[in-house]
């Protein structure tokens, strides 16, 4: 089954560099269209309904999410397509919304098609996903929020609700002011990454504890923390000193 795809940029090379390989590495994608600003966009979509859209985010005359505005619902898929820009990339991974960097390398355009067969099966809630995103995207750090998705659903929390993470192998073990306790299929090595601006503190091989939860510090070779939820988790010996300065820097 052909993956009908818009390409949206407002530069004509990366258009024309994405289609190429588009068309040599992923032959299951069909490019149908291409346009260089919103309105060209909004108006090429509306009329050959695609599939997919890749998103170039930020060009001259408004950015991506203003083209997504226009539409009541989003009937289609969304890759954007972004220059490197940290603050914007852990927007985009907070929310959990399907990107490339350019410049776009064939084995990441082959891996998020690959993606996007399967989730051309999948009911997806984009609308609050972009959401999440544009309020990410803002510049101050209060009220970001994370989307964690597990085979039944997605969960969107206030990153400040978040009272740690544990790995189980290849998973991790989420847990919330609320109580909840949602398991998601990605590395505590992920969540580390993404949430160590946030005030987050690996203190163990298998423990990442949001540190505005710490109540008490209990010493000992690596000794215990005392956390909001009333939970006691170790703290391993190699990484005590690491934790004590980042706690005493957080306060």
């Amino acid at each position: 089954m052909k993956i009908k795809a818009i390409l949206v940029d407002d530069e004509e090379n990366a258009r024309k560099a994405l289609s190429n390989m588009l068309e040599y590495y992923c032959k299951e994608v069909e490019v149908i269209g291409q346009a260089a600003n919103i309105s060209a966009a909004h108006a090429l979509i509306t009329d050959l309904e695609p599939d997919v859209v890749f998103l170039d985010i930020q060009m001259p005359g408004g950015n991506g999410f203003e083209l997504l505005k226009k539409f009541r619902t989003i009937p289609f898929k969304v890759i954007f397509v972004t220059a490197f820009d940290q603050f914007a990339l852990k927007a985009i991974k907070l929310s959990a919304i399907d990107y490339l960097l350019k410049p776009v390398s064939p084995r990441d355009l082959i891996k998020a098609v690959e993606k996007l067969g399967q989730r051309m099966e999948v009911e997806e809630h984009f609308e609050q996903q972009l959401e999440t995103l544009e309020a990410n995207m803002q510049p101050d750090k209060q009220h970001k929020k994370i989307i964690l998705n597990t085979s039944n659903n997605m969960y969107v929390l206030r990153i400040e609700d978040v009272i740690r993470c544990e790995a189980d192998e290849n998973y991790t073990r989420v847990i919330n002011l609320d109580g909840k306790s949602i398991m998601v299929a990605k590395t505590l090595k992920d969540f580390d990454e993404l949430l160590s601006a946030f005030g987050f503190c690996r203190i163990h091989q298998s423990h990442l504890i949001n540190l505005n939860h710490v109540l008490t510090y209990e010493k000992g070779s690596g000794g215990m923390v005392l956390l909001s939820n009333k939970e006691r988790i170790p703290v391993s010996s190699r990484r005590k000193e690491f934790f004590l300065s980042a706690l005493q820097n957080h306060l």
